[in-house]
């Protein structure tokens, strides 16, 4: 045996995104950081394997094994769990002996920690219960924005006037950004002011622990130099980073692995050798060519395909539907949808916003007359709704409860309440008699109770939106998928696979969740008749499904994406006549 390699010792901090371990005799040996998979434990034992292989190291030789992060309790060769709390503060310690606050943005959660003089946790504050506050919010703007995200870092640097980014959701902060965009606001600028709102949330979560120098930033973040900015600033206090932030915690591991050695304990040896050494095995039968330096600070999202859907549906008679035609734009933060009105015919067309409201409105109109045949000079009226209805300048400009509640009124004239699922949010709408809104109540600052959360499980499994509904109704017993933050459901729903769950299992107890949410809101309404449902979410069989649970029938629309535009369409007519 080499010397010194009975004392050889490991950290895997296994993360909701990445999996990190180091391993050391003395000093640092190796270390190394990819993906964390479906397959928590498969992953890391590889993970450790290889970086024992690259040392020249077997797995026997390994004599101490702790485990940290958000799968710690997942990883069956470990000797020993230990919180992401006191691994981190052990690492700090190690390269920064004087720190006093730690902080580390991750992809889950954003932690801050207070140290004594020693070293000793005295103090800890968690933000893991919404993306906003964590680097999963940055990930997403990058995404959007098709940015890698050392470029959105970068950039950010050279803002002049950093934009007010408010927002408190990940997913309605993706908006704001679009829409201060579409006003000419500098990309610069936009940056800044992102790292500016997810330093204002981090300096929220950690004042109670009453910040103190040396201030340590740790995790893929720190990594980020615009964020290294925007905390100095908010904190009025330098901030240091490690060499490698992403290690931190796995050194930490590995340190009170070593310390958990020297104090006698007692190692596994059959069970982690025997699952090491498989691993191992795999490892060695896979292609080589693989970067052994592997960094991935977070899995980012493929920008959304190109999309667009064009069609015509007919209205049921109307006294008033006799008339020239007339258009209504519907301009979403995700998509344009735009309906042309002729007696009791509709055409439709949608087509993804992309941030320029006034030209894909136009793209969109125009798509909706091609589809009637009818020229834009023969149209008697426009409306506008929707998100960015100020910019497209088409005349009149209206609520989108308004137009929800006057094209629910033209396809069902009994519905007594509208359930409409957006991508940014639910709003449901009481209805009295001819269409008039008596009440409504929409989503908050959260936008996990929107059709937004199903794109992101159909990103997971590799499944277009259109199919989720069909798999979700072949499942047995569904998942116990609690519908938390939008963004995190993906951490959810890995954990569920990981655990066995079937794909199936899964989207039929996401449905389910989502539907018992919605449901909530409905029946507060407490409205009778038929309870109309709008919006993308309305497209997902498997949730139209779960909503069917409610005493109240529920009525689709033939087009359900494109209701507002509708209203706006027949509210523009009114307008006009009158």
């Amino acid at each position: 045996m080499r010397p010194g390699s009975d004392r050889c010792v490991a950290g895997v901090d296994v993360g909701s995104t990445l999996t990190k371990v180091v391993v050391r005799n003395g000093d640092v040996l190796a270390s190394a950081t990819d993906r964390t998979q479906v397959d928590y434990a498969g992953a890391a034992a590889r993970l450790l394997a290889g970086t024992l292989g690259r040392t020249g190291l077997v797995p026997a030789d390994l004599a101490y094994v702790v485990a940290t992060g958000y799968g710690r309790r997942r990883v069956p060769f470990a000797d020993r769990e230990i919180t992401e709390i006191t691994c981190h503060a052990r690492g700090v310690r190690e390269i920064f002996p004087e720190a006093r606050t730690v902080i580390d943005i991750g992809g889950q959660d954003a932690k801050g920690i207070k140290l004594a003089p020693g070293g000793k946790v005295v103090n800890f504050a968690m933000n893991d219960k919404c993306a906003a506050g964590t680097g999963r919010f940055l990930e997403v703007m990058a995404a959007s924005l098709g940015l890698t995200l050392d470029e959105l870092g970068a950039r950010s640097l050279g803002a002049a006037a950093p934009a007010s980014i408010s927002s408190v959701c990940t997913v309605f902060a993706e908006q704001e950004l679009t829409q201060r965009l579409a006003e000419g606001v500098p990309l610069e600028d936009v940056l800044a002011g992102l790292h500016a709102a997810l330093a204002s949330r981090i300096h929220r979560m950690v004042r109670g622990l009453h910040v103190e120098q040396q201030v340590i930033l740790t995790g893929g973040c720190a990594r980020n130099p615009g964020l290294v900015r925007a905390l100095e600033e908010r904190l009025g206090l330098s901030v240091l980073t490690p060499p490698d932030p992403l290690l931190t915690g796995a050194l930490g591991a590995a340190l009170l692995a070593a310390e958990a050695l020297e104090r006698g304990e007692t190692p596994q040896t059959g069970p982690r050798l025997d699952t090491l050494s498989a691993a191992a095995a795999e490892e060695a039968r896979r292609d080589g060519s693989e970067d052994d330096g592997r960094r991935c600070v977070f899995s980012v999202r493929s920008k959304p395909k190109p999309y667009s859907a064009g069609g015509e549906f007919s209205l049921p008679a109307s006294a008033t539907a006799a008339g020239l035609p007339r258009g209504g734009v519907d301009a979403g933060a995700l998509f344009t949808k735009a309906v042309v009105v002729d007696g009791e015919r509709a055409a439709f067309t949608i087509l993804r916003s992309e941030g320029d409201y006034r030209r894909v409105a136009e793209e969109a109109l125009a798509g909706a007359l091609d589809v009637l045949g009818t020229p834009r000079e023969t149209l008697a009226a426009v409306a506008g709704t929707g998100l960015g209805a100020a910019k497209i300048s088409l005349g009149r400009e209206l609520s989108e409860i308004t137009c929800l509640a006057t094209g629910i009124a033209r396809l069902f004239p009994d519905a007594g309440q509208v359930i409409d699922v957006g991508g940014h949010g639910t709003r449901v709408i009481r209805l009295g008699p001819g269409g008039a809104v008596k009440d409504f109540a929409v989503t908050g600052q959260c936008a996990a109770g929107s059709a937004r959360i199903l794109e992101v499980i159909a990103h997971l499994l590799g499944l277009d939106l259109a199919e989720l509904g069909e798999v979700s109704l072949r499942s047995r017993s569904p998942a116990a998928f609690v519908v938390g933050c939008a963004v995190f459901a993906e951490t959810e729903a890995i954990s569920f696979l990981t655990r066995g769950a079937s794909r199936e299992d899964l989207l039929a107890g996401l449905h389910q969740s989502l539907a018992a949410r919605i449901l909530a809101m409905a029946r507060a309404g407490g409205a009778p008749g038929p309870w109309a449902l709008t919006g993308g979410g309305a497209k997902d069989a498997g949730l139209v499904a779960r909503l069917r649970a409610a005493p109240q029938s529920i009525v689709v629309p033939p087009e359900p994406m494109v209701v507002a535009a509708l209203g706006a369409a027949l509210l523009a007519g009114e307008g006009r006549a009158g």
